[in-house]
């Protein structure tokens, strides 16, 4: 499916698609929201000089990746038989907005939601290129069943104040290693003889 910058290039499909739509949606610049790709060290610094997020914002965070367990065993077998291996992950995201109101993080969101309900499938030309993907590579976003005890545990482990978001899951993200030696031709040599390939 992918390399190793699959992870990062979901990130920026997820962001590049809600900008699209955001651009749609509202017309005027200077009230639309900017999705961007952030992390917890961004939640500190919103609206400082220089900060990655300024009001209005819809900010995606990856606070977690995991197995995706559904498909790693048929990806094992397939590994087994060409030596190719290959990872399904999955990534969990937190997304929020950040605005002057709460009125106005409520519509974003909103709006977030309704965007990824509607297009939740990632593939051809909504895939960032820079994952490497092959023709006919997906990845579905859906809502995370994520507890409300998980999510305050995930801002508990940050510096930043609670926050309301929309809890998604992006799966799955196959990242192939490198492929192993292929099995060639066995050549056999005899102490004074040509090599000759073995019968």
């Amino acid at each position: 499916m992918a390399g190793y910058r699959a992870l990062a290039a979901v990130g920026r499909s997820v962001v590049a698609l809600l900008n699209r739509r955001f651009a749609e949606e509202i017309p005027a610049p200077g009230r639309r929201p900017e999705a961007v790709l952030a992390g917890p060290v961004d939640f500190d610094k919103v609206e400082t000089p220089g900060s990655l997020i300024r009001n209005p914002a819809v900010s995606v965070y990856c606070y977690r990746l995991s197995i995706d367990r559904e498909t790693r065993p048929a990806l094992a077998a397939m590994a087994a038989q060409d030596g190719l291996p290959r990872l399904p992950l999955r990534m969990h995201l937190m997304i929020a907005a950040w605005d002057q109101s709460v009125e106005a993080e409520l519509e974003w969101l909103g709006l977030v939601a309704r965007i990824l309900e509607s297009e939740g499938l990632l593939t051809g030309p909504l895939l960032d290129p820079s994952g490497g993907w092959l023709a006919g590579d997906c990845v579905q976003v859906v809502p995370d069943e994520l507890a409300m005890d998980s999510m305050s545990e995930a801002f508990q482990a940050m510096t930043t104040d609670y926050r309301l978001c929309l809890p998604y899951l992006a799966r799955v993200i196959r990242i192939d290693g490198p492929a192993g030696p292929t099995p060639g031709e066995v050549t056999v040599v005899a102490a004074g003889s040509s090599p000759e390939p073995a019968r």
